[in-house]
């Protein structure tokens, strides 16, 4: 059936070689291949890269899950950090430095982004931060909470469990983050469904940032929330939306996010294998 609705199409397009014919043709994209095009040093290793972006002046900024990650171990609790680095390149692929050395939210590589003002922005699944950098690689906000430990064993990943509320006070609600990391969430519950996350920037394993021409802030968050949050320019959380499943408005793994000119949030799905397109409200 597949193969006979193939033929048709063929036929159809030959036959109106017009409109049809137009859509069925896929423009190439031109393009020069620079193997080994950046340079780094004798002492310092690429690792796996898997954040890139470029600022206005063309420089190119990778955020790898390389390094050496610590982790100390006090009484049943582990203790991490480091593992992820960024480094920046000029525009021939000259290595030009590493931003952020010995940073408390390096764990785990996600992304990169550049803003509009070219500052750079560092999504850290495993730290559950978002780390903004001003253009000479100063840090000056950071989104979100690290975990301060991993429990050791790890308990089951992508819960959310109620604790045991402690004699007088109020229940503690704890979730799974990445490596089985403990998030403490202040005793405050989940609002809404799976996935719908807490409000504000609570992130669990969240996965990339952009913004929008006011300047707000939209994250896809992400592995284990599956939400978008969407936070003014100076970080003030405004709002969320999405929990996790395959119905209109929700997520299947939040991937990535991009905003465009008009404000439209697209947002993108890997085990959906969908872009979902949100109107700005």
């Amino acid at each position: 059936m597949r193969r006979s609705l193939r033929l048709i199409v063929m036929t159809a397009a030959l036959l109106c070689p017009g409109p049809l014919m137009a859509q069925l043709v896929v423009p190439e994209i031109p393009f020069d291949s620079a193997p080994d095009f950046l340079k780094m040093p004798d002492h310092i290793y690429m690792g796996e890269a898997v954040g890139v972006a470029t600022d206005s002046k063309g420089n190119v900024f990778v955020y790898t899950r390389t390094g050496h990650t610590n982790v100390g171990l006090g009484d049943s609790r582990a203790f991490s950090k480091g593992g992820a680095r960024l480094f920046e390149f000029d525009k021939t692929g000259k290595y030009l430095r590493e931003i952020g050395v010995g940073v408390y939210g390096f764990n785990f590589a996600h992304a990169v982004r550049v803003d509009p003002q070219d500052n750079i922005w560092v999504v850290d699944e495993g730290s559950n931060n978002i780390m903004k950098f001003n253009p000479e690689g100063q840090l000056i906000m950071v989104m979100g909470r690290k975990p301060e430990s991993l429990r050791v064993p790890a308990p089951p990943p992508a819960t959310s469990v109620p604790a045991a509320a402690p004699a007088g006070g109020p229940a503690a609600t704890g979730r799974a983050g990445a490596a089985g990391a403990a998030i403490d969430t202040g005793g405050r519950a989940p609002s809404g469904p799976p996935g719908s996350g807490i409000p504000g920037d609570l992130f669990n394993r969240q996965t990339d940032v952009a913004w929008d021409a006011a300047g707000n802030i939209f994250v896809s968050d992400g592995y284990v929330n599956a939400r978008v949050a969407k936070f003014d320019k100076n970080g003030k959380f405004i709002k969320s939306w999405g929990s996790s499943g395959t119905a209109p408005g929700q997520f299947r793994i939040a991937h990535s996010i991009a905003v465009d000119a008009k404000g439209n949030v697209y947002g993108a799905l890997t085990a959906g294998h969908a872009l979902k397109k949100y109107v700005k409200k």
